[in-house]
């Protein structure tokens, strides 16, 4: 394996497959590397769905609520292994503040532009 490269994309999911293949296509050289096969973890689990009619963020403020069972729910939406960590708490208590109508206001236009885009750029592959 030659061991120059000009960019080093760690995932080879769609979004990690996509990124190189536009910097190869650029003209650089490309290292891509992933722990299983290409497109097999969270890519294959959503499918590469691009869907710009679904624009709400997952911190929306009808979640918070349904968002603490979830917690410890294998099945559920959001879940983490319950463990007593700080970041988890830290990070817990970041989602509660996002989940608020200010939040779904400045993310809904953008979550739906960034589907657009992806959609056009889906189409040119």
């Amino acid at each position: 394996m030659d061991t120059e490269t000009d960019v080093l994309i760690i995932g080879g999911g769609a979004v990690g497959v996509c990124s190189a293949f536009y910097a190869r296509r650029r003209g650089l050289t490309v290292t891509l590397l992933d722990q299983g096969d290409i497109c097999s973890g969270s890519s294959y689990g959503n499918a590469g769905l691009i869907v710009p009619s679904h624009c709400v963020p997952p911190a929306a403020p009808n979640v918070r609520p349904g968002a603490l069972k979830w917690l410890f729910n294998p099945d559920g939406a959001i879940y983490f292994k319950p463990r007593l960590e700080s970041d988890l708490f830290r990070w817990a208590w970041h989602f509660r503040k996002a989940c608020g109508q200010n939040h779904l206001r400045i993310a809904m236009p953008l979550l739906r532009d960034l589907s657009f885009a992806s959609k056009k750029l889906f189409e040119e592959l």
